[in-house]
C-alpha cells in the first residue's frame, strides 16, 4: 500500500463538536451492531449455567412439539446494514453537543453479515470524503439536487427538513451509488444514547498513552489506566485538536475503534454475567438510542438474526476497516476514495472476508490496544481472548503501559 493511502484495520475493533463532533459516531453507530451479537451471547452465557437434563424419551409420545429456536428470515443471504452516528442537536443532545443547527450523520459504516452468519465485515467511510451525492427525496414530497462534495452532506440533505429516517435514505443512495452494494437495513444512533451505553456498563476502561487536552471536545485526561464514564467517553471519541492529538480525523477513528473495542470487550466478559441490572441498562440504552428501519425493527427479525449468529466469536470473527482513502490532491484537508476501495466494495458485494485485501501491516490482533496516537498500549498476552472470554475490566487497566 502506497504511503498515500490512509487504511487502518482491527480484528474485533480498535480504536469531529460545534465543528470538532466530527467522527466520534464511530463509536456509536459499531456499537449498535455490536448490541445483536450481545444480546444472543449473554443469553448463551447464562444457558450455560444451567443444569438441563432431557426426559423427552421419559413422558411419552403424545406430547405438544417443543418451541423453535426463532428464525432468521434472511437464512443462507447477506445481510448489509448501514450504521450511522447522528449529530442531531435538539432535545439533550443539543445540551451535550451543543446548539449548532442542522443533522449530520458525520461517521458511516457498512455492517457486512456473511451468508453463513461466520463473520462480520464493517467499514467506515470517513466523513471528509470527497463523492458525489445522491439525488434525494424526502418523506414531506420535497426533494435536493445532489452534487460533489463531502460524503456526510448526504444525510444533511435528508435530515435538514425532514427526520433521521430522512437523512439515512439519502445516505443510503449515495452509499449505493459510490459502492454498488445493497443496503438491507439502517441504524442510527445518536449522542445521549452512547453516553448511556457506557454509564448502563460502569464505565469503559481505557489505556490513555499520554495525557491529553482538548478544549473543543471537553477533554482533560492524565496518561494511564483509568476507567472514563460515559460523558468522558464521548468526549475522548470526540476529541483532535489540543495537546497529546495529532490532529488528524483518521487518528480519531483509531482511538475511537480502541474505545468501543475495549467497550464490546467489558459488555461479552465473564463479569457482566454477574450484574443483570448493568445488562439491562445497556440493552436498553441500546435500543432507546436507535432509529432503525421498520423491516429491523421487528423483534422477530431482530432475534432470528441475533439467534443465527450466536456462533460468531466477537475477538476474531469481526473485523473493523476504514475505507482506503487517499489525500485530495485539490485539498489537503479532505480525501478521496483510492484505488483499493473498489475491491473492498466487491469483495462486500461477493460476501469474501475483506481482511485479505489489507496488507499485514495494516491489521493488528484483536487484543492489540496499541491507540495510534500515542506510546500506550495494553499487552496482547495480558488479555483473554474468545468469546465468554472476553477481555474483563481489570485485564485491560491491569496490562495498561505508557511510554
Amino acid at each position: 500500500m502506497s504511503s498515500s493511502e490512509l487504511v487502518r484495520v482491527r480484528h474485533a475493533t480498535k480504536p469531529r463538536t460545534h465543528r470538532v463532533l466530527r467522527g466520534f459516531a464511530w463509536t456509536l453507530a459499531a456499537v449498535a451492531g455490536f448490541g445483536l451479537v450481545f444480546a444472543q451471547t449473554y443469553k448463551t452465557k447464562v444457558e450455560s449455567e444451567f443444569v438441563t437434563e432431557d426426559i423427552t424419551p421419559l413422558l411419552g409420545p403424545d406430547r405438544p412439539a417443543a418451541p423453535k429456536n426463532p428464525v432468521d428470515g434472511a437464512s443462507g443471504v447477506p445481510v448489509n446494514i448501514l450504521l450511522m452516528g447522528s449529530d442531531d442537536r435538539s432535545g439533550e443532545n443539543g445540551a451535550i453537543g451543543g446548539d449548532e443547527a442542522g443533522k449530520r450523520n458525520d461517521t458511516t459504516l457498512i455492517m457486512h453479515i456473511s451468508a453463513d452468519r461466520s463473520r462480520i465485515d464493517v467499514v467506515s467511510i470517513p466523513r471528509d470524503t470527497v463523492v458525489r451525492v445522491a439525488d434525494c427525496d424526502r418523506s414531506d414530497g420535497t426533494s435536493q439536487r445532489g452534487w460533489t462534495g463531502l460524503f456526510n452532506i448526504a444525510f444533511a440533505n435528508g435530515a435538514e427538513h425532514g427526520s433521521n429516517a430522512d437523512g439515512a435514505a439519502c445516505t443510503i443512495k449515495t452509499v449505493e451509488s459510490l459502492t454498488d452494494i445493497f443496503i438491507d437495513h439502517f441504524v442510527v444512533v445518536d449522542f445521549v444514547g452512547f453516553r448511556d451505553m457506557v454509564d448502563a456498563v460502569g464505565g469503559v476502561p481505557m489505556c490513555i498513552p499520554n495525557a491529553v487536552r482538548d478544549d473543543y471536545s471537553g477533554t482533560n485526561l492524565t496518561a494511564g489506566p483509568q476507567v472514563l464514564n460515559g460523558s468522558q467517553a464521548l468526549a475522548f471519541a470526540r476529541m483532535r485538536h489540543g495537546n497529546g492529538l495529532s490532529g488528524s480525523d483518521l487518528d480519531r477513528i483509531d482511538r475511537q475503534q480502541e474505545l468501543l473495542k475495549n467497550l464490546a470487550s467489558k459488555v461479552l466478559s465473564a463479569e457482566m454475567l454477574y450484574r443483570p441490572q448493568d445488562l439491562t441498562n445497556f440493552v436498553k440504552a441500546v435500543a432507546g438510542s436507535m432509529t432503525m428501519d421498520e423491516g429491523f425493527g421487528d423483534f422477530d427479525t431482530l432475534t432470528g438474526l441475533a439467534f443465527s449468529m450466536r456462533g460468531i466469536n466477537p475477538n476474531t470473527d469481526i473485523t473493523f476497516a476504514t475505507a482506503p482513502v487517499m489525500g485530495d490532491p485539490s485539498n489537503p484537508n479532505h480525501v478521496i476514495f483510492s484505488s483499493k476501495a473498489t475491491s473492498v466494495w466487491q469483495a462486500i458485494i461477493n460476501d469474501q472476508p475483506i481482511a485479505p485485501l489489507l496488507d499485514a501491516q495494516s491489521s493488528a490482533p484483536v487484543n492489540d490496544s496499541t491507540v495510534a496516537t500515542g506510546a500506550g498500549s495494553t499487552d496482547p498476552a495480558a488479555a483473554p481472548a474468545g468469546g465468554s472470554n472476553a477481555p474483563s475490566q481489570d485485564d485491560i487497566l491491569n496490562a495498561c503501559t505508557t511510554g
